[in-house]
């Protein structure tokens, strides 16, 4: 082989590597990794978040007097009524179905069903009960022969068992939330920080463990399936919050007047904890040098815990806590008696009803156990809703930088996210399915949701933003694919130049070889002036 082919299948070899091994290998690696994401079914969830959903809620009919086969579909049919009158913001329906002696066994204090007992009497009324899940319905026999009493019973169980449903999941009252400008975002987790402050620096004790463990432990576990609070408790000197400088100035403080004068930033600050959320219980004792004859805006009730008579007063801190505010300071080495704590403890149970957004105002919680329920439900349903506006924020976040790295771990969690989403709405779908456990368990997988949800967006890589845009790659590679292209195919220009110079050489020298040999040929035949002497 000549060297003018060499070179040309050198140079060829040269091209052939570059184009279909050099660029696909930097293509490769220069790419993101981009896993793919259910897309199309995200933004059809977006679009109609409750599209699968049908809430249904089991209740039990139960009558000890008179026995009425057929009461609970006469019910179930003033139910559907009553629930089609209004445009549903979110699909819901009650199943209204008879207590029988397979529903007793399952009905038991750890399962609770929703239960609607019939009593015969001489009014018309109802009730619910505190610590069970049971509507009681009062009827007399003239309801009953006028047929009144299913329509009784569907308006008491929709408007009143189940108001919360009724309110939040119409489209009439679509503006209402559980939650207001006093409570607290929802969270699984809260952390309850217990502080007593004292305005002067002598010792004192305070008798928190045994109070709490009498009267605050069967609240948590009254609230123990909406949230886990775990409780610490500290004693804070030389600070009360310059209480001092209202002292004379008003007659009745109300918290509008508190909130010019205190600082609760620092006092939240003092303690570190792992939960997002927190609610914060702060008992204030004044100096006895700045007000020894104590506050004079406290009229509280009058408690006697051994040692002197003291007020106070209770205070709801919007998205805080409470802070509760003693008339008149400590004396050293004072210890505060359990018997005085009760009653704070009283107070501020009641008010984490409205700082979780069980209760609005000062609404009192008649039926907490029917209220938890509702609560479950609705808190269900709000963490669908929050997780499907995060999945679609993290796609909205993909399909804006294209070059935007999608790890599988992101994929994984968003696929996983979907299963458990399945599985809740199987639990809110199903008709044979209302208790405690089934209720607890939605709650359980929808705050998992939550939390698989926001871990997908929050991803590491996706944080930060670790993408390669076209203009970023073109300036960073550019400096190094130019030269080595342009040495590439200019020498592969010069290659084919030098060939081509070549060929054209050796035609005219092939010419001139041809025009010798005519002429010689001329010569051995004797032609001259190109005559023929033959």
């Amino acid at each position: 082989m000549s060297n003018a082919n060499l070179r040309k299948w050198v140079g060829f070899c040269f091209i052939a590597i570059y184009i279909f091994v050099g660029i696909p290998l930097w293509y490769k690696l220069t790419t993101v990794y981009r896993a793919p994401l259910p897309v199309k079914y995200i933004e059809s969830l977006q679009k109609n978040k409750f599209q699968d959903i049908h809430l249904v809620i089991p209740v039990y009919v139960r009558s000890d007097t008179y026995r009425f086969p057929d009461i609970h579909d006469a019910i179930q049919v003033q139910v559907n009524h009553l629930l089609n009158s209004q445009e549903q913001q979110i699909p819901w329906s009650l199943q209204v179905l008879p207590y029988n002696e397979s529903m007793q066994q399952a009905n038991s204090e750890d399962n609770q069903f929703h239960v609607v007992t019939l009593v015969l009497d001489d009014f018309i009324g109802y009730s619910s009960a505190y610590d069970t899940k049971e509507t009681i319905v009062y009827y007399d026999d003239a309801a009953v022969l006028s047929n009144d009493l299913p329509f009784f019973v569907a308006q008491t169980l929709v408007e009143h068992t189940f108001q919360l449903e009724w309110t939040h999941l119409n489209k009439t009252h679509e503006s209402a939330t559980t939650n207001n400008n006093v409570a607290i975002s929802y969270d699984p987790n809260i952390h309850l920080s217990i502080t007593l402050l004292s305005g002067d620096g002598n010792p004192v004790a305070w008798e928190i463990e045994p109070t709490l463990t009498d009267y605050f432990s069967p609240f948590r576990k009254l609230l123990s399936p909406l949230v886990n609070l775990t409780v610490d408790s500290s004693i804070v000197y030389h600070n009360d919050l310059n209480l001092h400088s209202l002292n004379g100035s008003y007659s009745n403080v109300t918290w509008f007047d508190l909130s010019h004068t205190i600082d609760l930033s620092e006092l939240s600050s003092m303690t570190y904890y792992p939960e997002d959320s927190a609610l914060n219980l702060a008992v204030v004792f004044p100096s006895a040098s700045s007000t020894p004859d104590g506050l004079a805006f406290i009229n509280g009730t009058r408690i006697s815990d051994g040692l002197s008579a003291l007020d106070w007063n209770s205070y709801l801190v919007p998205q805080w806590g409470v802070i509760i505010i003693n008339k008149m300071p400590l004396k050293p080495n004072s210890v505060i008696s359990e018997d005085y704590l009760e009653p704070m403890m009283y107070r501020f149970a009641s008010d984490i009803f409205q700082l979780l957004g069980l209760t609005e105002g000062s609404q009192d919680l008649l039926s907490p156990y029917i209220t938890i329920d509702s609560f479950k439900r609705l808190t269900t349903l709000q963490n669908l809703d929050k997780s499907v506006e995060t999945l679609w924020s993290l796609v909205k976040l993909t399909q804006q930088f294209q070059g935007m790295s999608i790890p599988h771990e992101v994929s994984d969690n968003v696929l996983e996210a979907l299963d458990l989403r399945f599985q809740i709405i199987d639990l809110l779908n199903d008709p044979g399915k209302g208790g405690d456990m089934v209720w607890n368990n939605a709650l359980h997988l929808s705050n998992e949701l939550v939390k698989l949800c926001e871990t997908a967006f929050f991803n590491g890589e996706m944080v930060q933003q670790n993408f390669f845009p076209q203009e970023h790659m073109i300036a960073v590679y550019l400096p190094l694919l130019g030269p080595i292209s342009a040495v590439m195919f200019f020498g592969f220009y010069n290659v084919m130049k030098e060939k081509d110079h070549k060929n054209e050489k050796n035609g005219i020298e092939r010419e001139v070889t041809e025009e010798k040999l005519e002429l010689k040929e001329a010569q051995n035949l004797h032609a001259i002036d190109g005559e023929n002497e033959l």
